[in-house]
């Protein structure tokens, strides 16, 4: 019967706005919320649900193919050519569908088991109090989270708190409402209130499963890399700076004293990749795709039978991004490309430029290659501490300290070779804030590759650095959709036209 009341839950979370068939009909499965969850194990699983359901792949699939992180493979038939290749956005575009009904999707779920553990009494000062607590808890971090991914594809301008932003959900809505966006401000106060819920209960109530250093549900740590990034997207340089160093002060990784920075270093790096969190390994949060029963993921969108170069790539790494870590023993090689498309002959030789491209001149994508037991599953990886290394670059270029901010990026440029001092970039080299942020950009795009990162990071970025999109002259002599200026509309998502159509109140974005 549990199983039953949670499938139950999750059918009566559906996106209020998408559906209006049913007005006043009280179905036969309808549950109230005081008959959702009898007890505190129902609410976690109802939590472990919610948790499946955060969005994750959609940002990444959209990111790597609309921006200059992919090009076409050699098994291509067709996909993305005349829709995210060629810069094709607008409000029937599904990819913004699937990033704001999926994230609503999520805030509804959450926001329905907050209203529902009203009805779940426990003890003052009992176990099960702390526990339903530490619950909630999740559930307010997962809704904060959800609502900044919205802001963060939707809003034109996250460092405007009176821009429009998107509809702040904290309460569950009628299906007659048609509410309007909120904006930026008013959404960042209900996230600032749901993070402060959660900081407050997120404790030792976690279940045996969920033990507070576990990497795939919010702790205290997730929480803080998650308030750094948000702070910096808002141009709050300092307030991120000062989220880094609390996380610092807390949360270390033991790289076996070669790599003291928190960082992963070139060997144990792939192990991220292969969902191996032991006490080297710097990722902060990812998404367990396993939690939803999952068997494969959103790699196989990039190939059909697996990542080698005989696997049917769709979509390969784009050339120029490559190029960024293919001199010397760059390890992310080897995670972002398939090694079977790579010369290894002279790879213990630091001195011999040995990732070359095979004949065939094929380079499959490989970063979620698979968990070792089974292709094409992985965690999504959400927080990663070379992130927060370049969230103190950004703070030192935005303060005109140009050599601390390349002092950060060497950080990870040195923990991902093993050759680790001819790797470093020569401070003297980036004398001027549009060259320094360049670096910064250029690293991020290597360090964070098809992570769902590059689409925003142009768009926060681009004009401080002076550059756009740029796919390699070969990736796209198909098409010539080679350049997007950091200024175009198109780095603000349209509202989808389901919600236009459904939602008189709401306002479309600019140049849609």
């Amino acid at each position: 019967m549990k199983n039953l009341r949670i499938y139950l839950f999750a059918v009566a979370g559906m996106l209020f706005a998408s559906c209006e068939d049913a007005i006043d009909i009280t179905q036969p499965s309808e549950l109230s919320p005081e008959d959702t969850f009898e007890n505190v194990a129902d609410m976690q699983l109802g939590l472990n649900g919610i948790y499946s359901t955060i969005p994750g792949e959609n940002q990444i699939l959209f990111t790597s193919v609309f921006t200059d992180e992919v090009a076409l493979g050699r098994a291509n038939g067709g996909q993305g050519r005349d829709g995210s290749l060629a810069f094709t956005l607008n409000s029937l575009s599904g990819d913004a569908s699937g990033i704001w009904a999926g994230n609503y999707y999520a805030i509804n779920l959450a926001t329905r088991l907050i209203e529902a553990a009203e009805f779940v009494v426990t003890e003052p000062g009992s176990e099960d109090e702390t526990a339903k607590n530490t619950i909630l808890a999740q559930a307010y971090a997962i809704r904060a989270f959800c609502h900044f991914q919205l802001l963060t594809y939707f809003s034109t301008d996250l460092t405007d708190d009176s821009a429009l932003g998107v509809i702040a959900i904290s309460t569950t809505p009628s299906i007659t409402d048609k509410l309007p966006r909120n904006t930026n401000g008013e959404v960042f106060a209900l996230i600032d209130t749901d993070l402060a819920f959660a900081v407050a209960n997120l404790g030792a109530g976690l279940a045996d499963a969920q033990q507070i250093n576990n990497k795939v549900f919010f702790t205290q740590e997730a929480i803080l890399a998650f308030k750094a990034r948000m702070a910096l997207y808002r141009g709050k340089f300092e307030l991120a700076n000062q989220f880094v160093d609390e996380l610092d002060a807390t949360w270390t990784v033991d790289a076996g004293g070669s790599n003291p920075e928190n960082l992963s270093n070139s060997a144990t790096y792939a192990g991220i990749w292969q969902d191996v969190y032991g006490p080297q390994n710097e990722l902060i949060f990812a998404l367990d795709k396993s939690l939803a029963g999952q068997s494969g993921n959103f790699s196989q969108f990039w190939s059909s039978v697996n990542t080698t170069i005989t696997g049917s790539p769709f979509f390969e790494v784009d050339r120029a991004l490559f190029n960024l870590v293919s001199v010397g023993n760059d390890v992310r090689k080897f995670v972002i490309t398939d090694p079977s498309a790579l010369i290894l002959d002279n790879y213990t030789d630091p001195s011999i430029d040995y990732a070359t491209y095979i004949d065939q001149d094929v380079l499959p994508v490989a970063k979620y290659r698979g968990n070792g037991q089974q292709n094409f599953l992985n965690d999504v990886k959400v927080f990663r501490y070379s992130e927060m290394v370049f969230i103190k670059a950004e703070y030192f270029a935005n303060a005109g300290q140009f050599g601390d901010a390349i002092a950060q990026l060497n950080l990870v440029r040195k923990a991902r070779h093993s050759n680790q001092n001819s790797y470093a970039l020569n401070p003297t080299d980036f004398n001027t804030a549009s060259l320094t942020w360049g670096a910064i950009m250029d690293e991020r795009r290597a360090e964070l590759a098809f992570e769902g990162h590059r689409y925003i990071d142009v768009k926060r970025l681009g004009v401080k650095a002076n550059k756009g999109l740029q796919r390699d002259p070969r990736d796209c002599e198909f098409n010539g959709f080679c350049t997007l200026p950091a200024t175009d509309h198109r780095f603000t998502l349209p509202i989808p036209q389901d919600e236009l159509a459904a939602n008189p109140n709401i306002i479309q974005n600019p140049g849609y």
